[in-house]
């Protein structure tokens, strides 16, 4: 026998082993990937092919909000206060115009800021008097900084009404307040009426 004639000495029991091992888990794990993807595309028709459906459409609905604005000016018979000399005894008033330029009713409330640079003192001494029909408040410029008037009354969508403002000195003053300086905005808050809860009407503290 020629050395091409003769057989290949057999491999090692041990490699052989291994190779076949090899090959074996190769074919395992490529079917296991073909199985899954066969139960993906099969679940993906069975989900929309389930069942029967149908759709209705109403059009043309539409949707807009309301308009809560308010207003407020000085009256035409009226002027803004402006007590440059005032003395103890001494009161000045102003007549505003609130108007609700919105489409709904509002509550609203009434606020003082005073103006920054304002003398302590004299914003502590001078009183301010806040008059919408039967409502009043009266405090001091500083006191009005931590509260404001709430107004009961609903004011009805395009209403108005008329808010004075009154500032005195009273006759306590002293010699210490002569040459001061204080001043404030008249700051009026609205919200809207409907879904809101009743307001009770007076003096609410911050």
């Amino acid at each position: 026998m020629s050395v091409t004639d003769q057989p290949a000495p057999p491999a090692p029991a041990g490699a052989r082993h291994a190779h076949g091992l090899t090959r074996r888990r190769k074919i395992v794990v490529a079917g296991v990937g073909v199985a899954a993807a066969a139960a993906l595309v099969a679940g993906g028709i069975a989900v929309t092919g389930a069942y029967f459906t149908s759709q209705a459409t109403v059009s043309g609905q539409s949707v807009g909000t309301a308009t809560v604005a308010i207003t407020a000016g000085t009256a035409t018979s009226s002027a803004p206060i402006s007590a440059a000399s005032l003395l103890p005894g001494d009161s000045e008033s102003t007549t505003i115009d609130l108007a609700n330029t919105g489409s709904e009713d509002v509550y609203y409330t009434i606020r003082l800021p005073k103006t920054a640079g304002g003398d302590t003192a004299l914003e502590s001494a001078i009183q301010v008097e806040v008059a919408v029909g039967a409502a009043s408040e009266t405090r001091s410029l500083t006191a009005w900084q931590a509260g404001a008037l709430q107004i009961g009354p609903a004011l009805a969508a395009a209403g108005g009404q008329t808010m004075t403002v009154t500032i005195s000195l009273p006759t306590t003053a002293d010699n210490t307040l002569q040459g001061l300086d204080a001043g404030f905005t008249a700051q009026i808050d609205a919200i809207q009426a409907r879904n809101t809860t009743a307001p009770t009407a007076g003096w609410v503290a911050d």
